[in-house]
């Protein structure tokens, strides 16, 4: 035969002055900081840091340069559309790469 525990009740009042009953103890937790940073929109977005300046500036080109062209085909202009994706065929590649390049030079990998 199981015995079921009933659920502990406690007066709403002495719940909120913060009073325990039966002599327990409220655990108290220890945060360590290195496995939970704090979540700021600075450490999120780290306009200072000029490498992710620069990241953010890649991605907005990017971004940028497909919005043109989709524009550009939009409003009848193919060749302009077509002279945009020429020249990102050339440039992003070489930015991509430059970019890696940079990274692992940079962490002082390779």
């Amino acid at each position: 035969m199981l015995f079921r525990r009933q659920p502990e009740t406690i007066p709403f009042r002495e719940f909120m002055d913060g009073k325990q009953t039966d002599g327990k103890r409220a655990k108290t937790g220890v945060v360590v900081p290195a496995l939970f940073p704090v979540i700021t929109p600075e450490n999120l977005f780290p306009i200072h840091d000029h490498d992710f300046s620069l990241l953010m500036i890649g991605v907005g080109s990017i971004t940028l340069a497909a919005f043109l062209e989709r524009g550009l085909v939009m409003i009848g202009m193919t060749d302009m559309a077509e002279k945009v994706a020429g020249c990102g065929r050339i440039v992003f590649p070489v930015v991509v790469y430059g970019a890696v390049l940079w990274l692992f030079f940079g962490l002082g990998g390779l």
